[in-house]
Order: structure tokens, then sequence, then C-alpha cells
């Protein structure tokens, strides 16, 4: 009897990031294997990075192969025969793909199907890319998305990829003034371009150069802008307002001492992502939740992530947020519905204020002193629709917080829809799952590795928290190790 195909799809689609397991689905029979190769096969990444292989420059063969260029050698070799080519949708080329000459360009004229295509190396030779762009801007109505960098703007290039006037999102990472000067007319030329992602150093673009773009994206619903100097907060805001369809925005902020002046407010704003510097510092924390402010004060904003990769870990860290919660709290109510705060410190009230009002909050990223984590604990029973938190608990000297996974896993089960939690080092997920004729809620260990299964964490029954069980009494059970 045969698999049921839509029912096999459904079940890889859930592992879609997990690669062993769809190779091994390949094995099982030919509807598999055929079922699998689709997602296996969709997205080629060749990402050669550095070789750590000693070679004496006496010798006059050529180097070995590393590991990096054997693997994409076979994957490059797999993915090209005639069964496999067709369902290559996303090619990816990053790292240092010089060894990848002779082999890139036949590869690219199988892949008929690409919508997607990244080409952003470290380090390449010049010219590399030239062919493959060649061949990219020929009858390839599928491709919709571009991503590059410096390795495809240099005076031959640019001209090439200017031919590209099929896509809808655009994404160059460091401009140059070589593709600065043809950006306007390419623009001119993307008529159905919505998505346009100016990122990393963006020290080439002027003010002039940024207002001379606001005409030609009208019609454009997401941006992402890197790092420029020459680019005040007054120019990047008063930039930003008069895009009248703007919806998403990824931003890298630096600290600015300028008083800010007015400018437009972007009230379509729904979602907006802040790259900041790594500081302790109160100045720089409280201009910052300014900035903020200003980029969503009069949107109807639903998604908020800070990204940085460090932050303060003492209690006693700014606690600037707060004001932050309180805007979000009285003019975001019925809109909120992912608050990542990364690992910027908020106070106990400031987490009840949030669990009182923003009613549709899903998602909850944050750092808590042991007073904020003892807050979270009281209203998470009121958090209805919040499914995902995460919580680094900042301590000092004088007070220390210890939270076990057993801890965190109490935690989870004082709300009924939090399906993903993680306190300090401890991640952890529930799920219900069928076990001896009924239904069972189980909390695992979230594992890095989707293709391990996850051990089970033992804790206190709900009924032993003082809780009212549900319908289905959820249980959690402690995997049992099997006797040698």
């Amino acid at each position: 009897m045969e698999f049921p195909t839509d029912l096999l799809f459904s079940i890889l689609d859930f592992l879609l990031d997990d690669r062993i397991s769809l190779c091994r689905c390949c094995l099982v029979n030919r509807e598999f294997n055929c079922a699998a190769s689709i997602f296996l096969y969709s997205e080629v990444v060749l990402n050669i990075r550095p070789s750590v292989i000693a070679f004496s420059p006496s010798n006059t063969a050529a180097p070995p192969r590393s590991r990096y260029e054997r693997f994409c050698d076979v994957l490059l070799a797999s993915a090209i025969l005639p069964a496999n080519a067709p369902h290559v949708k996303i090619l990816r080329v990053k790292g240092y793909p010089d060894s990848l000459s002779e082999t890139l360009l036949p590869a690219v004229r199988q892949f008929k199907n690409l919508h997607t295509v990244q080409i952003t190396p470290d380090q390449s030779r010049d010219g590399l890319f030239v062919p493959i762009l060649d061949e990219l801007v020929k009858d390839r109505p599928s491709l919709v998305n571009l991503n590059i960098n410096a390795a495809c703007m240099d005076e031959i290039s640019a001209p090439i990829v200017k031919k590209l006037v099929g896509l809808r999102a655009l994404g160059l990472e460091g401009p140059n003034r070589t593709i600065l000067q043809i950006l306007p007319d390419w623009l001119d030329r993307l008529n159905h371009l919505k998505e346009l992602h100016l990122t990393r150093n963006c020290g080439s673009i002027t003010p002039g150069v940024l207002r001379s773009l606001i005409p030609l994206l009208a019609n454009i619903t997401a941006f992402s802008w890197g790092l420029s100097y020459s680019i005040t907060d007054d120019d990047l805001f008063s930039f930003l307002g008069q895009l009248p369809s703007l919806k998403q925005a990824k931003l890298r902020h630096y600290l600015q001492y300028k008083s800010p002046g007015p400018s437009d407010p972007m009230k379509r704003l729904r979602s907006l992502t802040i790259c900041h510097d790594a500081s302790d510092d109160e100045e720089f924390v409280d201009k910052l939740c300014d900035w903020t402010l200003r980029a969503v004060t009069e949107s109807p904003i639903e998604i908020i992530h800070f990204c940085c990769d460090e932050y303060p870990i003492n209690s006693e860290a700014p606690r600037c947020f707060d004001r932050l919660v309180e805007h979000l709290a009285q003019f975001n109510v019925s809109t909120l519905r992912v608050l990542d705060l990364n690992g910027w410190l908020i106070g106990d009230s400031s987490i009840s204020l949030l669990a009182h009002t923003c009613f549709r909050l899903e998602e909850l990223v944050m750092a808590v002193d042991p007073d904020g984590l003892a807050a979270f604990k009281t209203v998470l029973p009121t958090m209805k629709n919040l499914h995902t938190a995460a919580l680094h608990v900042c301590t000092d000297e004088h007070v220390l917080c210890i939270v076990s996974a057993e801890d965190t896993a109490e935690i989870m089960q004082l709300n009924g829809t939090l399906r993903r939690l993680t306190v300090n080092e401890w991640k952890i997920e529930g799920s219900w799952v069928s076990q001896d004729d009924q239904v069972v809620f189980v909390v695992r260990h979230s594992s890095e590795n989707a293709s391990e299964e996850a051990p089970e964490i033992q804790v206190r029954s709900r009924s032993q928290l003082g809780l009212q069980a549900p319908a289905m009494n959820a249980i959690i059970e402690e995997e049992e190790e099997e006797d040698d």
C-alpha cells in the first residue's frame, strides 16, 4: 500500500532543517526518495572555509582539497543530477569559493528554477562571478530574490545585475559607489520590488543619495539599513517616514548626541529589528530606548527585536526599557505580539504591566532580576496567548538565584499555552503526545541537534503545585535508562 502523498509531505516538512533525517528518508524507498529529495535539494549552500592543511609552496602539485571543498564537490555533483536539479530553489555562495570556479557555472546552468540567489563570499578572485551573473540574467522568471556583496559590485558585474528586473527582494551588503551609481535607474525598472536591504558598511551612502531614493521606493514594504556615520538619526527617520508602504524595518543603531528634530512617523510599521553595540552605560541605554520610541511612535507595531552579542549580566544594569514597556502598554495593547528585548533588563512592575495589558503577546524575551522572575511566575497564568518565552536572570554577588531544569519545567506548567521556555542555560519544550492510550503533556530538553531525542524532565505534578489540572491531565515523566 502506498503511503499517502499529502501526509508524507506534511511529515517531511517538519524535517526541513534536519538534513540527516532527510538523507535517511531518501533511503527508505523510491516514494520516500522522490519526496525527501524535494526538501533536501531545495537549498544548496556552498560555504568553503579557509583550509588549515599545511602545503609546501615548493610543491608543484595541486594542494589537497579541504573537507569543505570535498563536501561542496559532492553536493554539486548530486544537485546537478536531472532528478535533483529542478528542486534547487535557493543557492547561497559564501566563504572562499575560488576552488569552485570550474564546477559552479555548470551547476548554475542546471538550476533553472532558482528563486533566491545569495552571492556574498568573504573573499574571491576578480571576475569569478561574471559568468554566473551572465547566466542568471538569461531566461530566469523564477528569480525574485537577490543578495550580493562587493564581489558582484565592480564595474563589470554591476551593469550585468542591473538587467535583473523581475526582483521582489534586493539585498546589497556594503554597497559601494559603483553599485550606487546604477541603483536609481535599476530601482526605477524594478516594478515588482517589495524589499530593499542595504546592510553592513553603508558609508558610501550620503544624505543626498538617501533622499534621492525616496521617490523610487513607494512600494517598498521591508527595508534594512546598515551602518553609515554620515547619516544622522534625523536623516534616517526622515527617510523612513516618507516610505508610505513600509511595514518591516531592520535598522543599525549607533550612539548620537544631537537632539532629534521632527520627522514623520512610520504609521504602517509592524515589525522592527534593532541592531546595536554592546554597552552597560546608562546614557547609551537611555538614548537607545529614546531611539526605539521614536521609531515605534504612532505605529501599529506587532514585533520588536533587539540584536546584540553581549548584554549586561548584573542586576544593577540600567532599566531604561521600562519606559518602552509603558509606551507599548498604553498605545499598542491590541497589536503587540512579539517583544524580544534580548538581554535588556526590565523591572517586575513592567512584567506585570505587560501581562495585564498586552493580551495578544505570543513571544517574550527579556532579562530579569530575582524579583522579576517571581513576578513573571505570578502573572504567567494570565498570559493566555504566550507560547514562547526566554528569560535571563541577572544576579549580583549579594543575591544568588539558581534555576534548575526542574524549576524551568515547573514554570512552564503555570501556563497552558506555553510550549518553549528558556531560563538562563536551560531550554525546554513542552508538547501533548499520545502515550498509553491517553494524551499527556511532556516536557523535554530542547536539543540543538534536531536528530537527537531529548530526554524528558521530571517535575512535580500540577496537583502538587496547587494548580487545577486541565481536562487532559499533564504528566511529565523522566526517561528511564536502559539496563546494560
